[in-house]
């Protein structure tokens, strides 16, 4: 940094001032000269000063002497000549660059405000798309339900109005029969099978298969939970009391499908199967059968 005093320079221009005492001043607007020493002249033509010059320089030096004045009024405890800085080039390039950049990082910033809040506006949007989104899954859900009970429902009423399947059809002879809708039930076709042995109870009514015929729809009922269509099964295959190996499982079963519906009856098909087949029975039959008298208090 270049240090300049500046009392020396105001002693300066006061010297040039002194100088220039000798003005001729013939039309106040036109240009005067100040008369300088021979050495100066010989460094080239003299300057000329007008009056508007010489004012503006009368107040340059005006100001630097209230500079002068105010610098000393703060500094009177510590008094020393005030000092004129350069400015550093390097300085002023930095400053001009910080400056640059920090008008990059305002524009940055508020750019950056500017997409916080547009990112705000999405995510709001997006929150609102995904209620109605949820609002309409739920309503469809709730219509495909509706569809699907009404579909179920337009089923039942297809299936009522068009009336059970029919039975297989029949090979001829009561033995046929009878072995194609056994064979339909030890293949799992439970509703086969029962169509298949109804219609051979009416069909074959007299044939010496449809006792048995009747043990088989009351196994078929019970497995179905229909508890009066299976005693009524049951019962009827024992009429007479058969002498066959199904009869004690026929009795116990009715016995068992009783005790739902009828205690007392129940004993009662218990105390005929001790009488009629306990003899013959097998253990799991027999253990049945003690099971349900217990259960039933039977004497």
């Amino acid at each position: 940094m270049t240090r300049l005093n500046l009392k020396a320079v105001i002693s300066g221009l006061a010297l040039s001032l002194a100088v220039a005492a000798p003005l001729t001043l013939a039309v106040p607007a036109q240009a005067q000269l100040f008369s300088i020493d021979q050495d100066d002249a010989d460094k080239g033509p003299p300057i000329e000063w007008d009056k508007k010059r010489l004012e503006r320089l009368d107040r340059n030096v005006r100001k630097l002497e209230n500079a002068i004045s105010k610098y000393e009024g703060r500094n009177a405890k510590n008094p020393g000549p005030p000092a004129l800085i350069e400015p550093d080039p390097e300085v002023v390039a930095l400053q001009a660059t910080v400056a640059t950049m920090s008008r990059k990082v305002d524009d940055q910033a508020q750019q950056i405000t500017t997409l916080t809040g547009q990112l705000e506006e999405a995510r709001y949007a997006n929150t609102q798309l995904a209620q109605k989104n949820q609002a309409l899954e739920v309503r469809l859900d709730t219509l495909t339900k509706r569809v699907d009970m009404q579909d179920a429902h337009l089923k039942d009423i297809d299936a009522a109005l068009a009336g059970p399947p029919p039975p297989p059809p029949t090979t001829g002879t009561a033995e046929g029969d009878f072995d194609q809708a056994y064979s339909l039930l030890t293949n799992g076709s439970m509703e086969d099978a029962e169509r298949a042995f109804t219609e051979f109870t009416t069909k074959w009514a007299t044939a010496p298969q449809a006792a048995e015929a009747w043990f088989r729809l009351g196994q078929i009922r019970s497995t179905r939970g229909d508890v009066s269509g299976s005693v009524a099964a049951y019962a009827t295959s024992l009429k007479g009391w058969p002498k066959t190996s199904w009869a004690p499982e026929a009795t116990v079963k009715l016995a068992a499908a009783l005790g739902q519906t009828d205690a007392p009856k129940a004993c009662v098909a218990l105390t005929e199967f001790n009488k009629r087949y306990a003899a013959t029975a097998s253990a799991p039959i027999k253990s049945q059968a003690k099971a349900l008298a217990t259960k039933g208090k039977c004497a």
